[in-house]
């Protein structure tokens, strides 16, 4: 059976407490006890000296033993002592009444107190257990007065503090087992809340946001970039349905026509003329099935956001590049392409890209232009105010066509738009080329809006990450 993370944390800091806690308990008992035996043994060699002092009668030299009567019906406490006079050999000379012959003091035991070390040592006496020292006598010969004391009450109070221990650390982790759940419990709500919202995203509804966070810490900071992801994420799937959408739309015109002028030749027999002519148009939709099909990859390249090669590009020979690309179309729609850019600015990007859409721009600015009207790009460096901010190289491209009404000014820069369907049409283009200048813009952090459009003509400005070159002239 599979724990729960909840189950599991709880069982873990239990774990840790338990032990930690174990260790402190052992270290006050064996300190305690510690304690305890020392203070009992200072005690029984007092007690032993006393013991020595009364054993020897001054001058007489007779060994004697002083026993202490207690009463057992007395309410008074009192601890027992036993006492054994030993002379070198170990013999047992005198001895309490409770004591057998046999002598408590080891060979080893008896030679360190006749060495005058009061060696301290456990003993069994009368079935208890008790605690004896020896001390020895001055004089020749010299005997060995071992006083014992039993150790019952302390072992008692030693198996007492065990118990209250043992108990102490039982009732601390049923606690801590209990308040480690509920703190479990509260850390893990969020989670189980971003859970719940994840598995109804997870069954389609993308558009589902989690709850903004209270406190902004680290579950907090996780729910405010899972909410950034899904509002990227539902903005994607939302483009992509738009995509297809519209894709296929595009395609279906051209496919249907191409369909239909097929149906309409093979009906009967036609002159090589007639079908020239037929296979001449079909060519002609085809190739604005494969400026669509190409355009449609750009821009699937594009929004991949595949960090492209970016290099430093100089302005001028890029936007002259572009000119002799479109000279042709700008002389067919009888339009007239000016530059001023001045030579010493460059931008950061792909060159490739980059002419791509100032190709779009100018082509956009031809196509909807009028007849002996003009396109104008200027650019200039702006710098930047901030030291961690980049210079940006503004250029504008400024036709004298048609005007783009305010409300209109971003959705020319969806895919697919076309401010004049029926002209576009006309000139084959594919409603994707602003599209694509965007988010190839976005790619090398640049941005591309219309600044203005009133007045007969139309300004799109495009800005981009550059610098200058003062030594180009």
């Amino acid at each position: 059976m599979t724990l729960s993370f909840r189950t599991r944390l709880t069982l873990h800091w239990l774990a840790a407490f338990g032990l930690v806690l174990a260790v402190a308990n052992l270290a006050v008992y064996f300190s305690i006890r510690a304690f305890l035996v020392r203070d009992f043994d200072a005690q029984l060699r007092t007690l032993a000296g006393t013991e020595l002092a009364s054993a020897i009668d001054e001058g007489r030299m007779e060994l004697h033993l002083h026993e202490f009567p207690i009463d057992p019906e007395s309410s008074l406490e009192y601890t027992d002592k036993f006492v054994q006079v030993l002379d070198a050999e170990g013999q047992v000379l005198l001895q309490s009444e409770r004591l057998t012959d046999a002598a408590l003091l080891d060979r080893e035991t008896l030679e360190h107190a006749l060495a005058g070390q009061a060696p301290m040592v456990n003993v069994t006496a009368h079935g208890r257990h008790g605690r004896m020292t020896g001390l020895v006598t001055d004089g020749s010969p010299r005997y060995v007065i071992a006083v014992g004391l039993f150790t019952d009450k302390m072992d008692a109070t030693l198996r007492r503090l065990r118990n209250l221990l043992l108990g102490v650390w039982l009732s601390a982790l049923g606690l801590t087992a209990s308040v480690g759940f509920v703190l479990a419990s509260n850390a893990l709500l969020p989670i189980r809340r971003i859970t719940k919202k994840a598995a109804a995203i997870a069954e389609g509804d993308f558009a589902t946001r989690l709850d903004p966070p209270l406190v902004e810490d680290e579950i907090g900071e996780m729910t405010r970039l899972l909410n950034q992801m899904l509002h990227r994420l539902h903005g994607a799937l939302e483009a992509n349905r738009r995509f297809a959408a519209d894709a296929s739309h595009e395609l279906r015109g051209p496919l249907t026509a191409m369909q239909g002028e097929i149906d309409v030749t093979l009906m009967h027999d036609r002159t090589p003329e007639e079908y020239r002519e037929t296979l001449t148009l079909l060519n002609g939709r085809l190739q604005v099935m494969t400026a669509l099909t190409q355009d449609l990859m750009l821009l699937v390249r594009a929004q991949e956001q595949t960090p492209p090669a970016v290099s430093e590009v100089r302005l001028a020979d890029l936007l002259r590049r572009v000119i002799a690309r479109e000279s042709s179309t700008a002389q067919s729609a009888r339009v007239r392409i000016e530059l001023d850019v001045p030579p010493d600015l460059l931008v950061y990007g792909e060159a490739s890209l980059l002419e791509r859409v100032f190709s779009n721009l100018v082509r956009n600015g031809i196509q909807y232009n009028h007849a002996h009207g003009t396109v104008t790009m200027t650019a200039r460096l702006e710098t930047a105010s901030g030291e961690w901010v980049s210079d940006q190289v503004i250029v504008t491209v400024r036709n004298t066509g048609a005007s783009i009404p305010g409300e209109e000014r971003e959705r020319v820069f969806e895919r697919f738009y076309r401010l004049d369907p029926s002209r576009s049409r006309q000139t084959g283009g594919t409603g994707l080329g602003l599209a694509i200048s965007r988010e190839i813009i976005h790619l090398f952090k640049g941005t591309i809006r219309v600044a203005d459009s009133i007045g007969g003509g139309t300004t799109l400005e495009v800005r981009l990450p550059g610098a200058s070159i003062p030594h180009l002239s």
